[in-house]
């Protein structure tokens, strides 16, 4: 080798260095760059099953709600709730349940 005068050793030692750290780059993307690939593909099916499961809960919600059970109950099998409710309030005196249960008794 020939005497190499010393202002040229840090030059070299970076030019070296910049080889080295653009080779290291080119290896490391050519190893990420088919896993970069099939991550997007693999996001974006994700999010399309996202919004079709989406879809499907709001249809279950939609066919799950009290209106559309009350509306099937009363087209196909002809059950029909009364909307009119009535209430019986039966009255007993104490005193001829008192009476009742003491002859029962005696």
């Amino acid at each position: 080798m020939r005497n190499l005068p010393t202002k040229n050793i840090p030059v070299i030692v970076l030019l070296v260095s910049v080889f080295c750290f653009a080779v290291s780059q080119l290896a490391i993307n050519s190893v990420l760059s088919p896993m970069g690939l099939e991550l997007q593909s693999l996001n974006s099916e994700k999010n399309y099953l996202v919004e079709e499961n989406r879809s499907m809960e709001e249809q279950i919600a939609k066919s799950n709600s009290i209106i559309v059970i009350q509306k099937l109950a009363a087209k196909e099998l002809k059950i029909s709730s009364n909307d009119s409710k009535s209430v019986v309030l039966l009255f007993f005196p104490a005193r001829e349940i008192i009476n009742q249960s003491f002859l029962k008794l005696g």
